[in-house]
């Protein structure tokens, strides 16, 4: 088929209202007045308050980057600064070097520049002859982060303002970056300086970092902790946004819409802007959200499932297979006999998955999927459960590659509602494909037969 160039909208086309993207601030942001409304107070309360250090946890596409966002909106609105960075590899450099000297750059040029003589011009008979001048900074890049942050923070409280720092990702793999920043802030908040920090990672993540000896500046940081939306708040995210930029959605097409999303933010975004365009920015009805619930699934396969999975190991991935049997929560037992191994060795890939934020606890010895549609995409993808263990091992020594879809895997996606993907279940693939899944369910039927079913 011929690729054509789709023509500019016209005039009467009315843009999408919503932003699929990680880290954008959706158009109506909702469920989140209670951790606004904590820190403007931290703010506005003074140096020493508590919400002053605060760690901002959840799983993928909760909204962290975006209450970062929203946090640096609030300082600004008390007219204080943010210096904004994320914890990958040399953020600790970035800061010293970039991040706090632009900042310095916007304050009072005053205390940052001086006027230099650097020579005089003359001609033999005293003709066009005159100084000149160069006003060079005396903000030299001193490579000490604390040395950059008091410097910045003395001229701010002259002005009677602050500083927030935000820090995105923050991840195990950088502690002494994320100790030499957070010893230089634990000491300016020991002179009263006007400082704020947020950082914002995964939960385990996050937990590791506070019951780590590193700092008890982390320690006795404020945990927020972003949950998925309330149904209520989910429909008010959908419509609120549809309706202020002229649009319409029937009540049903609604209802699909908020129970498609299971009120996960980052698919609420999705969902809308998919469901946008399917109706091209006209009313919008059950046929444009279940075109837009199937779109959605695909952009998270894509997005999401496929680094997050790809970026495994054989074992873990192995890991991963055997919670597809169960609606709802895994036992970890029954997923360590479904791998052939004791349950003190499967507790290794356990803690491995719940710190890349991949599952997440779901009751005393038990676990689920952290991500909506996880358990969909290892299901189209079931081929790889039937490794061999030395095949498993292979894979710890050499990246990943993806197993191409059988005809049994893509009848899978056909067969099987958005909905049910989403929320997990048996499902249904070829005989070909099923082998590892009939052999669980099969062990599960001879259980129950055996003995009351067990607790989910």
């Amino acid at each position: 088929m011929t690729v054509t160039i789709p023509p500019p909208p016209g005039e009467q086309h009315r843009r999408s209202p919503f932003t699929p993207t990680f880290g954008a601030t959706p158009p109506t942001l909702v469920g989140r007045q209670q951790e606004v409304n904590d820190f403007a107070y931290a703010l506005d309360n003074g140096p020493g308050s508590k919400g002053r250090a605060t760690f901002v946890t959840g799983q993928r596409g909760v909204g962290k980057s975006v209450m970062l966002s929203v946090y640096s909106q609030i300082a600004a609105t008390r007219g204080w600064m943010s210096v904004n960075e994320s914890a990958s590899a040399g953020f600790a450099r970035k800061l010293t070097e970039a991040r706090l000297p632009e900042a310095l750059e916007q304050l009072d040029t005053a205390h940052l520049t001086t006027s230099k003589t650097i020579g005089v011009n003359a001609t033999v008979l005293g003709v066009g002859g005159g100084f000149t001048n160069r006003t060079e900074s005396t903000n030299t890049l001193v490579p000490d982060f604390r040395h950059q942050l008091m410097r910045t923070l003395d001229i701010l409280d002259k002005n009677e303002t602050g500083l927030l720092i935000t820090l995105d990702e923050v991840h195990r793999s950088q502690l002494d970056e994320l100790q030499e920043i957070t010893d230089a802030i634990s000491y300016a908040v020991a002179q009263e300086a006007p400082i704020a920090f947020v950082g914002a990672g995964l939960p385990e993540t996050i937990n590791g970092l506070v019951n780590a000896d590193i700092s008890t500046y982390l320690r006795r940081a404020e945990r927020v902790t972003l949950e998925n939306l309330t149904p209520e708040d989910t429909r008010l995210a959908l419509e609120t946004p549809i309706r202020e930029a002229g649009g319409e959605i029937s009540d049903a097409a609604l209802d699909l819409a908020v129970e498609g999303t299971g009120n996960y933010p980052y698919l609420v975004q999705l969902v809308g802007d998919e469901s946008w365009r399917a109706a091209a920015g006209g009313d919008i009805r059950e046929s444009h959200v279940h075109a837009a619930l199937d779109t959605a699934e695909r952009s998270m396969f894509r997005q999401i499932h496929e680094p997050m999975i790809e970026s495994l190991s054989g074992r873990e991935r192995e890991y991963l297979h055997a919670m597809t049997n169960d609606e709802g929560r895994s036992s970890t037992g029954d997923i360590a006999r479904r791998m052939t191994i004791d349950a003190q060795h499967a507790s290794v890939y356990r803690d491995r998955l719940l710190t890349e934020g991949v599952i997440e606890p779901a009751g005393r010895g038990y676990v689920t999927f952290a991500v909506p549609y996880t358990d969909s995409y290892l299901r189209a993808n079931t081929g790889r459960a039937q490794a061999s263990h030395a095949e498993v091992a292979a894979s710890r020594e050499r990246p990943a590659t993806r197993t191409r879809q059988s005809p049994g895997q893509s009848r899978y996606m056909q067969e099987t509602s958005p909905r049910e993907r989403l929320f997990g279940g048996t499902g249904r693939s070829s005989s070909s494909d099923s082998t590892y899944q009939d052999r669980q369910r099969q062990q599960r039927e001879t259980r129950r037969e055996a003995g009351p079913e067990r607790e989910r």
